[in-house]
């Protein structure tokens, strides 16, 4: 046989050549999920294309948002690719929210939002938390029989805090937005006005709200017809809340609490029985303050200080897991999940004792995070047997001094990023909605402490934040640019959802998707038992009762809207444990 040199040398450099394009490819798109390339030893045998993992997040080049709601995440990539930044879509993306998710989305209702300023190498916490009006008292949610009357501190006209959400979000675009505010609430007005259609989700989640919702007239917004039931392909309009988002896209927040809108809100208050006034709402002021963080094996974790409680805990909570071998000891084993749940009761009762508005209370929170204390509680975890909850008492953090809600995460193609979670309380909130305006309520009264001697932290007083679990979280790298952009809602089960998300990537060197996807654990403090998300293997639950966990097998936990940025790609993942949830990368430079 007759071999031609020729064609063996040509062979060579199509095979050399071939090799060079796909190592070329693993450097521009390597990432969590992207495929990695094998190689025999020689290098001039074919390459296998390999995907390390079955969950995948969405890649975007110049940007990403995730949202609970598909509408509301496009909304936020058509501001990136109209050249806005992170705060810009941010904004729009929370006003889309009000109208197309409406039990959780929100004008009527209050959050927390971490900004992440690249140029800066800031971190700003704004904290746009409901405050009690100045003429609330325990006295006046209270039976004749002297208990707390919780339907009044639930639904209806006295549930409502003072809301934050329009102040935080127009203060956020003061601060560091870049395009025309009235551009920004173009759409959610478009929304309103015109509507859209009623996915399976949202038809469902109305006809069981209907009950709520038809208890104030003006609720009807959200009510079809005689009584008919919503239908997937329905379409929502609605025109009071449209008017209302014109009345803020032309005064800015004036509007809401200082003009005409706000006299419509004081107005309906007043006719139905509800306590919020002028002075109130002219009174209202977002905070802005300083993070906290703390170093997590190489990490900088930046959350949410007070009155959030989720970002002290949750760093509290990191600090005691540093002092154990988590990636030796296997992700979803029953030895990191039993070390993940001792470390949640033992936060979780400094949680509720030591956690107040720190405007009225004093907060320690240096000695709350310290690496110190975290070593002392960590120490008195028992590697093989599960604490009684009922033995665990908050620590005195001094000596150490120097569930329906909703998550979205944006970053930028300049590494901007913004970590969002804002509120109603329950679904639909207090399901009051202010005559006129279409904007419904939140029912965060009911979160304040009621108690006989009425001096604990998180007691009601006039003007004051009520605690909350809300957790924005941003992860830096070590060279303090942006890994991760997180947050969920979930209530109480909050900030043991960001736990694991935050141990799955930096422990467990999981992807974003793989890190959403993965089966998740809740342990409170008064609640004995280990709660558990199916999916989680039978042996791994039969070695955690034998450690003396009492497992109880319990509905989805939280709903994380995350964002990693790897090597110039940005990867989104959207949990699936509530439909609708969407990743959207933006591919093409704005």
């Amino acid at each position: 046989m007759k071999i031609s040199f020729t064609k063996t040398v040509r062979h060579f450099k199509v095979q050399k050549a071939l090799l060079g394009a796909l190592i070329l490819l693993a450097a521009f798109s390597a990432g969590p999920a992207w495929p990695r390339e094998t190689v025999s030893g020689s290098g001039l045998k074919q390459a296998i294309i390999r995907y390390d993992s079955i969950h995948h997040p969405v890649a975007g080049r110049f940007g990403m948002v995730v949202s609970q709601n598909s509408i509301a995440s496009q909304v936020g990539r058509d501001v990136l690719a109209s050249g806005g930044n992170a705060i810009d879509a941010a904004v729009a993306m929370g006003f889309a929210l009000a109208v197309t998710l409406p039990r959780a989305g929100n004008l009527g209702g209050s959050g927390f939002m971490l900004a992440h300023m690249a140029a800066e190498e800031k971190t700003v916490a704004f904290d746009y938390r409901s405050v009690a009006p100045m003429s609330a008292s325990v006295e006046k949610f209270m039976r004749a029989d002297g208990e707390m009357d919780m339907d009044k501190l639930t639904f209806g006209p006295m549930a409502p805090g003072v809301p934050g959400t329009v102040a935080a979000m127009h203060k956020a675009w003061l601060r560091f937005g870049s395009k025309p505010w009235k551009d920004l609430l173009k759409p959610a007005y478009k929304l309103a006005h015109d509507g859209f259609e009623v996915g399976h989700d949202l038809a469902n989640v109305l006809n069981m709200a209907a009950a709520i919702l038809k208890f104030y007239s003006s609720g009807s917004a959200y009510l079809k017809q005689n009584g008919q039931l919503w239908q997937a392909g329905d379409l929502l309009v609605q025109k009071d809340l449209a008017w209302s988002i014109g009345q803020i896209m032309q005064h800015g927040a004036d509007a809401f609490y200082k003009g005409e809108l706000a006299d419509a809100i004081v107005k309906a208050f007043a006719q139905s029985g509800g306590i919020i006034n002028h002075k109130d709402l002219a009174a209202y002021e977002v905070k802005e303050r300083a993070p906290v963080a703390t170093d997590y094996r190489g990490k900088r974790v930046v959350s949410m200080p007070p009155v959030s409680g989720g970002g002290v805990t949750l760093l509290q909570m990191l600090n005691m897991l540093e002092n154990f071998p988590l990636a030796d000891m296997g992700a979803g084993s029953a030895q990191s999940l039993h070390i993940l749940a001792e470390v949640m009761k033992r936060a979780a009762a400094n949680r509720r004792s030591l956690l107040g508005d720190p405007d009225f209370v004093k907060v320690f929170v240096d000695g709350y995070t310290s690496k110190e204390l975290a070593k002392v509680m960590a120490a008195k975890i028992d590697l093989k047997r599960a604490a009684d909850v009922k033995t665990i008492g908050a620590e005195p953090v001094e000596r150490y001094e120097s569930r329906n809600t909703t998550h979205y995460s944006v970053m930028d193609k300049d590494g901007n990023a913004v970590s969002n979670t804002y509120t109603l309380g329950y679904s639909f909130g207090s399901g009051y909605v202010a005559d006129g305006t279409g904007i419904l309520f939140d029912n965060q009264m009911r979160n304040f402490s009621y108690r006989a001697d009425n001096n604990h932290m998180n007691a009601l007083a006039p003007g004051k934040r009520m605690l909350s679990t809300m957790t924005p979280t941003i992860v830096l790298d070590e060279n303090g640019k942006v890994l991760l952009v997180t947050g969920t809602p979930g209530g109480g089960r909050i900030i043991n959802v960001l736990l694991q998300v935050l141990v799955n990537v930096i422990d467990f060197d999981m992807n974003i998707a793989e890190a959403t996807h993965q089966p998740r654990i809740h342990q409170g403090w008064r609640a004995q038992p280990l709660g558990i998300e199916k999916g989680m293997s039978p042996e791994t639950i039969r070695l955690l009762k034998e450690m003396g966990h009492f497992v109880d097998m319990q509905q989805t936990m939280g709903s994380s809207q995350s964002i990693m940025w790897r090597n110039g790609t940005f990867y989104g993942a959207a949990d699936p444990r509530r439909p609708n949830a969407l990743a959207l990368g933006l591919n093409r430079k704005p």
